[in-house]
């Protein structure tokens, strides 16, 4: 081969080599573009759509599935009881088997929508499937129980991104160790655009399922419609927190008068609700802390009813899966039929509110008029 022709062929090799670079180069630009497109907003994921009935029917059999295996724990009588920390007043917050193992449950079957935003009470701990195998229910013949129910609902397309599901696998843990079963519920929520649209409670130990959308109603796991009682058939009682009763009592005073408004402790938020929904209390008030997945459900139930669930500076919650988990400003809850007791307390409130930022101004000046003091008195005696 002549020198030439090895010129030739060194430039032919250099020129596909140059060229294998560049398309190395340009595969590895357009990958990194498609992540850009697919990774760089601000959801992480690409704008799936999906039927918000789907989601929602998955939400309700985790809801169902969760509750009956908290149902099977405590009768096997091995609650494996631990504290996970103290709540903002100091106690010590519980965690069971039944918490871990309905958590579990729950979020696999919410895994069908592999990019869905779910946000849970419990989340340092996992459960391997074979420990949890033996408390889970058929899945066919929980939907069963609930298919009539899920065929009523209408559905629409929504964008994956817009969508949070918030979850709380057993509600009222402390209530739970101690047996008082009536308390304990399961829940569910699926927030729109930070906004509580579809809620689930389920009463396991009693077999008693809320179901509430938003612009549709509200109705049991079998599809019956649940009718509100009148407010004349409403019993005037407040339900409080058994571990939060704050200032419950004061408030009340302060925005019923001496009207006969009875404060009854109950545990659970959801039960609470429950309470509500059925017309045995009037209104729900918490004056202290409370976990989002601990009222998501509620909110969306209560707003399905024509009813609010605000803070008690009269702000709705936002439930989108950046927000704050934790509410500071507590809460009350109050259906449609008593519109009334809720303004009066929130014209209490607004009172409350005023009278707090003015404490502010005066604390401020006090404090000003020290500084000032200390001043014109360092001042004097330089003087002197």
């Amino acid at each position: 081969m002549t020198d030439q022709q090895l010129e030739r062929c060194h430039n032919i090799d250099a020129t596909k080599a140059k060229s294998k670079k560049y398309l190395h180069m340009s595969a590895s630009y357009l990958i990194l573009y498609l992540a850009y497109l697919i990774w760089g907003s601000e959801d992480h994921y690409p704008e799936l759509e999906v039927e918000l009935s789907d989601v929602i029917s998955y939400v309700v059999l985790a809801t169902e599935m969760g509750g009956h295996a908290v149902v099977k724990i405590y009768n096997e009588n091995n609650l494996n009881i631990k504290s996970k920390g103290e709540t903002d007043v100091g106690k010590s917050e519980l965690l069971t088997k039944a918490d871990l193992v309905s958590n579990h449950l729950m979020l696999g079957l919410l895994q069908r929508f592999p990019l869905l935003k779910v946000i849970t009470e419990e989340k340092t701990e996992s459960m391997s499937e074979s420990s949890v195998e033996e408390f889970r229910d058929d899945n066919y013949n929980v939907w069963l129980n609930v298919r009539k129910a899920l065929e009523m609902l209408p559905s629409k397309k929504y964008p994956l991104g817009r969508i949070t599901v918030w979850v709380d696998p057993l509600d009222a843990t402390q209530e739970f160790t101690e047996g008082l079963t009536q308390y304990v519920t399961v829940m569910a929520c699926v927030a729109i655009d930070g906004k509580p649209h579809f809620g689930a409670i389920f009463r396991p130990f009693h077999n008693e399922t809320i179901l509430g959308m938003v612009g549709f109603g509200l109705m049991d796991a079998s599809g019956n419609r649940i009718k509100l009682k009148s407010a004349d058939k409403t019993t005037k009682k407040i339900v409080v927190s058994r571990s939060h009763t704050g200032k419950v009592a004061e408030i009340a005073k302060q925005a019923f008068g001496n009207e006969q408004y009875e404060i009854e402790a109950a545990g659970g938020a959801g039960y609470k609700t429950y309470r509500l929904i059925q017309g045995t209390a009037e209104l729900y008030l918490h004056t202290t802390a409370i976990k989002k997945w601990d009222i998501c459900a509620g909110d969306a139930i209560i707003r399905s009813a024509g009813g609010s669930l605000i803070d008690l500076q009269g702000q709705s919650f936002v439930y989108s899966a950046k927000t704050e988990e934790l509410n500071k400003n507590g809460m009350n809850s109050i259906t449609k039929r008593n519109e009334d007791s809720l303004r009066r307390l929130r014209l209490r409130e607004s009172y409350a509110v005023m009278m707090k930022d003015l404490e502010v101004i005066l604390d401020e000046f006090r404090f000003n008029m020290s500084k000032t003091k200390s001043v014109v008195g360092f001042l004097l005696s330089i003087v002197e």
